[in-house]
């Protein structure tokens, strides 16, 4: 029986128990979870998460209508050697018995790694877990405060983001009041990006990515740009503009951004590796919620493409250096749907 206190979860992941076979990780914050779970694989599997023979992913809905998935892939062995994972997502008790029958099967060699919402004492799954004997519950719930601000460093640190210098430290603490998980960790990858070439974060990057300029937020206007969706632009600019944002700020984000598809690019041109090899060697590293998007543009934009998209937000930062009578926000926003227009999958969009 292993029901692991919440102030204990977190550690745990770092090194689950060998004993335990399958994880029921649980709690109200969805993203959260999400973080927790991808912890837990890169433990068990190191830098093998990408091999599809020792990773596999079910959803709840799936085992749900067919038990016999979820059997299959905890017995399956890894093609070439090494413990497997499967990650079973969205949970309900309706997969409870599913669950249950797959650990009565489990003698090692695999880990079950399976995530719900909000569990209340009752839930036949939360009971299975937390009654089996090869098994363990851990619950997650919302951080806040100095919780947050430490878990928010931790993010920063795991990102490859430089040092927080005091002022920044005491500017973060403001900037953080309220919000939950999923906003803090889209927040440090904007900072994380914007402060990438510097020796420390400061105060003034915080305040250049965070809120408001967050509420619009700096990576749906650049998705936008990468994503090949000029109408979305302006209606995106209007909402920073009208927050107060720093547009120029954005623009920086958004010529780190190509630098980094550039980058992974070159890796591949020069060492002969696919998208998965070349994002892994990316410091920071891409944010989790964006591997498949970025993966996805690595391969769809030509490198010429991109070369062509730096060319022109250089001489955009440029001009906006230059004190051009012509208004920042006209510059900005005729550039970005000039990049947008000739992204890949464009056409039809404009």
């Amino acid at each position: 029986m292993a029901k692991i206190a919440a102030g204990r979860a977190r550690g745990y992941l770092k090194n689950p128990d060998k004993a335990h076979y399958a994880l029921l990780l649980y709690g109200p914050d969805a993203t959260q979870i999400a973080a927790r779970r991808d912890e837990a694989v890169r433990a068990l599997l190191g830098g093998a998460t990408d091999d599809p023979f020792r990773f596999a992913r079910l959803e709840g809905d799936q085992v749900r209508r067919d038990a016999a998935l979820l059997a299959d892939e905890v017995g399956a062995l890894s093609f070439g050697g090494g413990d497997r994972v499967i990650a079973l997502n969205n949970a309900t008790d309706g997969t409870t018995a599913a669950i249950a029958a797959a650990l009565e099967g489990m003698t090692g060699g695999a880990t079950l790694i399976v995530t719900a919402g909000q569990l209340a004492a009752s839930s036949k799954l939360r009971k299975l877990f937390e009654g089996a004997g090869n098994a363990a519950a851990l619950p997650f719930y919302p951080v806040e405060g100095a919780a947050l601000e430490a878990e928010f460093s931790a993010i920063l640190g795991e990102l490859g983001a430089p040092p927080v210098g005091p002022d920044a430290r005491a500017a973060l603490s403001g900037v953080l009041a309220g919000f939950q998980f999923g906003e803090a960790e889209r927040f440090a990858e904007t900072l994380a990006l914007y402060v990438m070439d510097e020796d420390a974060v400061t105060a003034e990057a915080v305040l250049a990515c965070a809120p408001p300029a967050a509420e619009a937020d700096f990576d749906t206007a650049i998705q936008a740009v990468v994503g090949g969706k000029p109408r979305a632009i302006p209606s995106l600019i209007d909402r920073l503009d009208a927050q107060g944002a720093s547009l120029p700020g954005m623009i920086r984000v958004l010529a780190l951004y190509f630098q980094r598809l550039h980058r992974a690019q070159a890796l591949m041109d020069e060492e002969g590796l696919d998208a998965g090899g070349a994002m892994g060697k990316l410091r920071p590293p891409i944010f989790w919620k964006l591997r498949d998007t970025f993966s996805s543009q690595l391969r769809a934009w030509p490198r010429r493409a991109v070369e062509d998209a730096l060319a022109q937000i250089g001489a955009l930062e440029a001009d906006l250096r230059s004190g051009r009578t012509l208004p920042d926000r006209a510059m900005i926003e005729r550039v970005l749907m000039r990049i947008a227009m000739t992204a890949p999958g464009a056409r039809g969009r404009r």
